[in-house]
């Protein structure tokens, strides 16, 4: 039997790293996550502003929330894209459920008006103040996401 050779690929950002002026990996983290931080407001009123954007094309009716499917992926792209470091993870979440049924809908055809409906809504009522209860968010998100799966949108 023929023994196995094992070894460990160059890492090159452990290199960038070290040659870092000797600042430690932790120092670079905890900084990034300061600086983040501090970025936090101005992210969560870009969310808020893709929010009203999706809000705005669903309150034109179905044919124009057809019509301006790909401005809706867009802003739900946006937000999922944001969401995490201006601590809206559910939020961040229900977006990325909305885009993939816009892709759903461009790559398969798969378009289901009340389903969108119902996760434009979810989107609205996690960002709402107060933030519904982790319980109650937990249950609205594990409700769309079988929704999408009982309809065919694959993630």
């Amino acid at each position: 039997m023929k023994l196995l050779d094992i070894f460990t690929p160059t890492n090159r950002l452990a290199k960038i790293i070290e040659g870092n002026g000797g600042i430690a990996f932790e120092t670079l983290v905890a900084q990034s996550d300061k600086r983040l931080l501090m970025m936090k407001d101005d992210l969560q009123a870009y969310v808020r502003e893709q929010i009203n954007e999706i809000v705005a094309i669903h309150a034109q009716g179905e044919e124009l929330l057809f019509a301006r499917c790909k401005e809706l992926g867009l802003a739900a792209m946006n937000i999922a894209d944001v969401a995490g470091v201006a601590k809206l993870f559910e939020v961040g979440e229900a977006a990325s459920g909305i885009r993939a049924m816009i892709d759903s809908l461009v790559e398969k055809g798969v378009w289901h008006t009340d389903a969108l409906e119902l996760h434009i809504t979810s989107l609205v009522l996690l960002a709402s103040e107060p933030v519904p209860s982790q319980e109650e968010t937990g249950k609205v998100l594990s409700r769309l996401s079988k929704m999408r799966a009982a309809i065919g949108v694959v993630e």
